[in-house]
C-alpha cells in the first residue's frame, strides 16, 4: 500500500502516528545539528553525549514519555550522527532539492533497518512502528523520524518544512498552517524581524530625508 496525496484529508496537518517521530527529528536538528539560532552562533555540541541526552530528556519530559533512558555513549554519538543527515535532508527540502533529500533519508532507512510494524510494551497497547522490536535506541529513533520525514516528501507536502527566514537564524519547523505562510520558527525570531525591518526603513528614511542648510 502506498499513501498519495488523495489520501491525506489535511495537507497542512501530519497523520497523528508520524506527528511524534517527525517533531522529534525537527526538535532534534534545532538543538544539535545547528550554527546558528535566534541570531547567535551556537556551540557545535552535536557530538556531545551530556548534549544528546539533555535534548532527548527534555523532549521526553514534554511528551510524556516515562519509558526514556538516557543513551550510552555510542548510541547518543550514532544517533547525532544521523541528526546531521536529517538536517541535511530538511535543508535539502526547504532548498527545493528533493531528490538529495530522498537519497539522504533512503540512506538511513536502510543503515538503521527501517521496517514497519506493530509492537508495544508488554501490558500496553500496539502502536505501529518503523524500526524492529530488536532495535538499539539510536537506531530505533532514526528509523521513525527517517520515516516521518520521507512520508512527508512522499504525500506532497515537502513544501510545508520551512527554516526560519530571520538572520542568524538555521531553526526548522513544519509549517501548519493554513495557507502555508508561516516564516519564523517562533515569536522571538519573528519579532526579531519585525524590529530589523522597522530599524532599515527608519535608517533609509533619514538617508533620503533632506537636510536643511545651516
Amino acid at each position: 500500500m502506498t499513501v498519495g496525496r488523495s489520501d491525506i484529508t489535511s495537507q497542512q496537518t501530519l497523520d497523528s502516528y508520524i506527528e511524534e517521530h517527525t517533531a522529534l527529528a525537527l526538535y532534534l536538528i534545532n538543538e544539535l545539528a545547528l550554527g546558528q539560532a535566534f541570531g547567535r552562533a551556537v556551540a557545535a555540541s552535536d557530538l556531545d553525549v551530556a548534549a544528546v541526552n539533555q535534548a532527548l530528556g527534555v523532549r521526553a519530559t514534554a511528551t510524556r514519555h516515562q519509558r526514556w533512558t538516557p543513551l550510552d555513549q555510542p548510541e547518543a554519538q550514532k544517533l547525532a550522527v544521523a541528526v546531521r543527515a536529517l538536517r541535511g535532508a530538511v535543508d535539502a527540502c526547504v532548498d527545493g532539492d528533493v531528490p538529495t533529500a530522498a537519497r539522504l533519508l533512503n540512506e538511513l532507512l536502510e543503515r538503521h533497518r527501517a521496517r514497519p510494524n506493530l509492537h508495544g510494551h508488554p501490558g500496553g497497547a500496539l502502536v505501529l512502528a518503523f524500526h524492529s522490536p530488536s532495535s538499539g535506541p539510536a537506531d530505533a529513533r532514526v528509523a521513525d523520524m527517517a520515516t516521518g520525514l520521507a512520508m512527508i516528501i512522499g504525500t506532497d507536502r515537502t513544501a510545508r518544512l520551512g527554516r526560519c527566514a530571520a538572520h542568524g537564524c538555521e531553526r526548522v519547523f513544519y509549517d501548519a498552517t493554513r495557507n502555508g505562510s508561516r516564516r519564523f520558527c517562533g515569536l522571538t525570531c519573528q519579532n526579531r524581524a519585525k524590529a530589523a525591518s522597522w530599524r532599515a526603513r527608519r535608517a533609509d528614511e533619514d538617508r533620503n530625508t533632506p537636510r536643511s542648510g545651516g
